[in-house]
């Protein structure tokens, strides 16, 4: 990472901890840097106040916990983080303990990206070995029915107890599902108690591909 996004960052922490909007905050110091999209979109995702970070670092359970836990998983963002460090794309561990990647507006993964993806994600459920695992798709993405069903199938192949479902309302469902969330969407861990990050623990485990410091 370079210099100019670690100061670019730096000053970005001190105005979210005074108060400032995310959104202006990023964009005054984005500008300020002359940051390029990718910058922006690292510093938008990855950075937060102290307070906001340790608040979701105290969520954050170790992959011990979940053997015997009742898990729900937020499919798409579990499997896009992980197309993302498979096909190269930048991926941060933020100041919040969660890897996320920068793939926003980015060509998105196609259904072949996303069953190699789950491909890599379901074998981990069966050495995570949670009592149950819960699968949630958002029902309007094109072709997540058939995500689903593949994911069931896997799921079943490897004798990982559990299912899978779309939803309309997927972040309630995702909340609703399990004792543990598997996410790394901030919106969804501020309204949890503990949650999991899957997605990072394919990519360093399994991928064995460390991901960049914010």
């Amino acid at each position: 990472m370079s210099d100019t996004l670690r100061e670019a960052a730096a000053d970005l922490r001190h105005l979210l901890s005074r108060g400032y909007r995310r959104s202006s905050a990023v964009r005054f110091v984005a500008d300020r840097y002359r940051l390029c999209r990718a910058e922006r979109l690292a510093l938008y995702r990855c950075v937060y106040p102290k307070e906001a970070a340790e608040a979701h670092l105290r969520k954050l359970v170790p992959a011990e916990d979940l053997r015997g836990a009742v898990m729900s998983i937020d499919g798409f963002n579990v499997l896009r983080t992980v197309h993302a460090a498979l096909h190269g794309r930048p991926i941060y561990l933020c100041d919040d303990g969660f890897v996320r990647d920068i793939s926003i507006g980015l060509r998105k993964p196609t259904f072949g990206d996303l069953v190699e993806s789950l491909g890599l994600v379901i074998p981990c459920m069966c050495d995570l070995a949670p009592r149950s695992a819960v699968f949630v798709y958002d029902r309007p993405v094109s072709r997540s029915g058939e995500l689903s069903k593949k994911t069931l199938e896997l799921m079943g192949a490897r004798g990982v107890p559990g299912t899978s479902k779309t939803s309309m309302r997927s972040d309630s469902e995702i909340l609703s599902c399990g004792e543990v969330v598997a996410t790394s969407d901030s919106v969804v861990i501020e309204r949890v108690s503990k949650s999991f990050d899957l997605g990072g623990y394919v990519v360093s485990k399994i991928l064995g591909r460390p991901p960049t410091k914010i």
